[in-house]
């Protein structure tokens, strides 16, 4: 399939309609032919917080935040292609995680399920590159297997990151409330690299709510390269990552093109599968 072909495929997927197959919403590099339980507490303690000054164009609830670096909503690439990263933790080992999804790292093709689990030794996972191509750690864990879809990269010791969502502000903590209501949510990422070193915001919805432990299915607008994107709701609490688009999502769990898998349960994996804890990084809402 030509480059253009692809891009056409995407565009549809902006009016929300699902006519195409299950896809990741990461692995942008690779699409287009290109290289390249609940936490165990929240805390600021020990990370920078960063200056985050929001370039908001409300009439199209489009937000540019000018952060750059290691913070949520920024691009992060990887062998696989090119992801976002989500939120930033502290690890029990004195190691700082940022996550992504996990098909970043485990999947070179955007169709993929399943894959499994894989933890990394020390030194010995795949590297993790910022926007600019600079090396920001190396993966030390990922999941593929639905529902769960994340991955952490354990950051070098000489890298400066922040937990603020750039614009939004937050994680204050975590969302782990199952409620049937309508709920609106915020979506930071990179759709189609376009934000390079920026993180563009979008509104979602959640016409169900947050009915599921494992999964939330919403409307609005992702595209290749959102995968492993934060999510949180209006109180700036994290409610999970971002991981497909278009019918599979729908499908999967009965509304919206759009499935975000739940922060909470995937963390609690991981802490078993690596045998630490990991905390959540939090910020106060902007």
């Amino acid at each position: 399939m030509t480059r253009l072909r692809l891009v056409l495929v995407f565009a549809m997927i902006l009016a929300t309609v699902g006519v195409a197959p299950p896809a990741r919403a990461g692995l942008l590099d690779s699409l287009l032919g290109g290289s390249s339980g609940e936490p165990t507490g929240a805390s600021n303690e020990g990370t920078s917080t960063g200056a985050c000054q929001p370039l908001t164009v409300p009439v199209v609830e489009l937000g540019l935040g000018s952060c750059t670096g290691v913070f949520p909503g920024a691009r992060v690439q990887s062998g696989s292609g090119s992801c976002t990263l989500n939120f930033l933790f502290k690890g029990s080992d004195g190691g700082r995680y940022m996550g992504t999804a996990g098909h970043c790292v485990l999947s070179t093709l955007p169709l993929s399920q399943d894959i499994g689990e894989r933890v990394f030794a020390a030194g010995e996972g795949p590297e993790a590159l910022d926007a600019d191509g600079n090396r920001i750690g190396a993966f030390t864990y990922a999941i593929q297997q639905e529902p769960k879809d994340f991955g952490l990269i354990r950051l070098d010791d000489d890298v400066e990151a922040s937990p603020v969502v750039a614009q939004f502000g937050g994680p204050t903590g975590v969302n782990d409330e199952i409620s049937t209501e309508v709920t609106r949510l915020s979506l930071f990422g990179n759709p189609l690299g376009i934000g390079g070193p920026l993180a563009i915001g979008r509104s979602l919805l959640a016409v169900d709510g947050l009915r599921d432990p494992n999964t939330v299915a919403a409307t609005g607008l992702a595209l290749p390269g959102d995968s492993g994107g934060p999510v949180l709701d209006e109180q700036g609490r994290a409610v999970g990552v971002l991981t497909a688009i278009g019918l599979g999502a729908a499908e999967t769990s009965g509304a919206g093109p759009i499935l975000i898998t739940r922060l909470s349960p995937q963390l609690e994996q991981a802490e078993r599968a690596m045998g630490i804890d990991l905390t959540l990084q939090t910020a106060p809402r902007l």
